[in-house]
């Protein structure tokens, strides 16, 4: 593994996957945590922190660019419902009996930790440094596993948009 390989996307992704695994235990909604509160929310919670930790370790592993790549999809789009539900939830439908609970800081924490991981997947498939050593490796590794090079097509005669005859 290589730690040098982690770009500012997977780093924000896996701080907040980290932070979001803690803020789930701290306090919500009346005192109670969001493992006590939240029932469908739980599933989304785990499932975004699992996708993002994936992200972080597939980087690490020098896996093929479109595993990360997917990865990266996969984890803005459930990210992106985590944060949408965790939205409405916290800002709109409290959980409890009669609606009158108390919003606590690790709800607030929560919302954060979604967004952040939500915007670094989102950066992690913006930056793809074509340059980069490693990039420049696997892509003549892939080059040489495909063989020669294809011959340059015919040129075309520009009066009739065909190939010259020959």
């Amino acid at each position: 593994m290589d730690v040098r390989r982690l770009r500012s996307g997977e780093l924000v992704a896996g701080v907040g996957a980290a932070a979001l695994a803690v803020a789930m235990f701290l306090d919500w909604f009346g005192g109670r945590s969001a493992w006590e509160t939240l029932t469908v929310g739980r599933v989304l919670l785990v499932l975004t922190i699992a996708l993002a930790a994936t992200l972080v370790v597939i980087t690490l592993r020098k896996r093929a660019v479109s595993m990360a790549t997917s990865s990266a999809t996969i984890t803005v789009g459930v990210g992106a419902l985590t944060l949408l539900y965790l939205l409405y939830r916290v800002g709109i439908d409290e959980p409890g009996r009669n609606g009158v609970v108390s919003i606590d800081a690790g709800a607030y924490l929560g919302v954060g930790c979604a967004l952040a991981i939500v915007a670094g997947a989102w950066r992690a498939l913006a930056d793809e440094r074509t340059g980069a050593a490693a990039s420049l490796q696997q892509t003549e590794s892939v080059l040489a596993v495909r063989g020669a090079p294809r011959p340059a097509p015919p040129e075309r005669d520009p009066a009739r948009g065909a190939p010259p005859a020959g």
